[in-house]
C-alpha cells in the first residue's frame, strides 16, 4: 500500500516534466478578414447602424508546420459578447452595440502549432463607428479589411 502512495505521490512530478519550452512559440502571421469597412489611419471605420462583421481569421505558417487556432472569443469594449469554436471563426456584432464613436475590438485565442508550445494571443483594434458614409476618411470606400498580424518570437 506504501508503494502506491508513493507513487501516486510522485505523479505530479510527471505532469512538470511533460511540459515543453515556453520559448519555443508559434511562428505563424494571422488574418483578420472584416466586410464592409475601411481601414484607414490605424483604425477601421464602419457606418453607424450596420453590424460588425468578422468574415473569418486565416492562419499561414512561417515555418512550414502545420498550424492553427482554437475557438474565439470576441470582446468589444471590454466586455465579452461572442465565442466561435467553427473554423473560420468569424462573427458578427450588432449594430446595436456599436454607437457612433471608438470602440475597441479585441479577439482572443489559442494558436497551435506543430511541435511547438501553445500560444495564447489577444489581437486589438480600433473600431470608429461614424454617422454615415460620407464621415468616412476622405477618399476611402467600403470594402473588405484584411488585418495581418505577425507572430514570430523568433523576431
Amino acid at each position: 500500500m506504501k508503494k502506491l502512495l508513493y507513487l501516486l505521490l510522485l505523479l505530479p512530478l510527471g505532469f512538470f516534466a511533460s511540459c515543453s519550452d515556453d520559448k519555443d512559440l508559434p511562428s505563424v502571421d494571422i488574418t483578420v478578414n472584416i466586410e464592409n469597412a475601411v481601414d484607414a489611419n490605424g483604425k477601421i471605420y464602419i457606418v453607424e447602424g450596420e453590424p460588425l462583421t468578422v468574415a473569418g481569421i486565416d492562419v499561414k505558417s512561417l515555418n512550414g508546420k502545420a498550424s492553427g487556432i482554437s475557438g474565439v472569443n470576441y470582446v468589444l469594449d471590454h466586455v465579452g459578447i461572442g465565442y466561435n469554436i467553427v473554423q473560420p471563426f468569424g462573427g458578427t456584432i450588432s449594430a446595436n452595440l456599436l454607437p457612433a464613436g471608438n470602440h475597441l475590438l479585441t479577439l482572443a485565442f489559442d494558436v497551435l502549432q506543430v511541435d511547438k508550445s501553445i500560444a495564447y494571443a489577444q489581437l486589438s483594434t480600433v473600431v470608429t463607428v461614424v454617422p454615415a458614409v460620407e464621415d468616412l476618411p476622405e477618399g476611402s470606400t467600403l470594402g473588405n479589411v484584411a488585418l495581418t498580424y505577425h507572430l514570430n518570437p523568433q523576431n
